[in-house]
């Protein structure tokens, strides 16, 4: 008996759950269906929006710098659908307003440039690229003040700046090469009186164990009234080499002996130490150095110095510092 009723509630409870189911999914279709409607009823409202868009100066005269300019953003104040407003603001963007001074005037012979440009023909041709046709409010400044002087350029040395390590038994070998290693410093006459070098950013490596080439910027700053490189970007060459450290036997000279004695040195040797690259190890040779001896009054002791060396060796230091001397008849 129990069996058959527990049989009998079973189809009854499975009825119940579906139509649970059915109600919850209606309810839920009937609330997506209602913001939906509430969603474009709303969107096809108008709504008045305000919007601030950059301002980006292109294609300034070759002859001319761009000094001063009244304002670097605009308000803009747009009425229409909330629909193509959600749109401009979080999909498109509002981009920046280019402004093209190619069709500037142009006068060789007067310093400076001042001009005003009514800025709402521009927004109006600027909002009907996005779909704008007629929807814009008000307009915040309504005019552009710019300032145009003559451009001046001289060329200045490059000077590199370099924070470098290098792993153990490498050097820089030789000198840094910089191409080009002139530029020319563009902008107003005072502007480039004052710039004697050109100063790119620093370079920072560590732990060099090969030669780099890299390329460092030298318009560090792109703001307004600051002079500016051509070209704005140089060729850095790091030579890098393994060294290692060498030892030769040269003779002691001595440039001005005693007059009318025979001076006998003891040791009338030196040993010459140095670091050299792996390349320019087998050129090594104890006839590329000079050893002079030099008489010090103040311990009647010959002190030594190495006068002649091969430009690519490094850290040269003599064994002894300083010698003893024999007077011979």
């Amino acid at each position: 008996m129990k069996a058959d009723s527990a049989n009998r509630d079973r189809p009854e409870r499975k009825f119940s759950d579906a139509r649970l189911r059915y109600q919850f999914f209606l309810f839920l279709f009937c609330l997506v269906a209602s913001i939906s409607f509430w969603l474009l009823i709303k969107l096809s409202n108008e709504y008045t929006v305000s919007f601030r868009i950059p301002i980006k100066i292109v294609n300034v005269p070759k002859n001319r710098i761009l000094t001063g300019i009244s304002d670097s953003t605009l308000q803009i104040t747009l009425k229409a659908t909330g629909y193509k407003l959600i749109v401009l603001k979080y999909i498109d963007h509002p981009k920046p307003l280019f402004i093209d001074l190619s069709n500037s005037k142009k006068s060789e012979n007067i310093d400076e440039i001042n001009s005003d440009m009514q800025l709402m023909p521009l927004i109006r041709r600027y909002s009907a690229t996005l779909g704008f046709i007629n929807e814009v409010r008000t307009l915040h400044p309504e005019q552009l003040s710019l300032k145009m002087n003559r451009l001046y350029r001289k060329s200045v040395p490059v000077k590199l700046t370099a924070d470098i390590s290098f792993a153990p038994q490498y050097l820089q070998f030789e000198p840094s090469l910089i191409k080009p290693s002139y530029v020319s410093v563009c902008g107003t006459r005072a502007m480039i009186d004052s710039v004697q070098v050109a100063q790119p950013e620093v370079i920072k490596i560590r732990n060099l164990t090969e030669s780099v080439v890299t390329y460092v910027h030298l318009n560090s700053n792109t703001q307004l009234n600051k002079p500016y490189f051509l070209p704005s970007t140089v060729q850095v060459t790091i030579p890098v080499q393994k060294f290692t450290e060498e030892s030769v036997e040269v003779t002691i000279k001595l440039p001005d002996p005693l007059p009318g004695k025979n001076i006998k040195l003891f040791p009338d040797k030196a040993i010459v130490s140095c670091i050299v690259s792996m390349k320019d190890y087998k050129k090594l040779d104890s006839r590329l150095f000079t050893v002079n001896a030099e008489l010090s009054k103040s311990d009647n002791l010959y002190h030594l110095t190495v006068t002649t060396s091969p430009d690519y060796v490094r850290n040269i230091k003599v064994t002894p510092e300083k010698v003893e001397y024999l007077v011979l008849r």
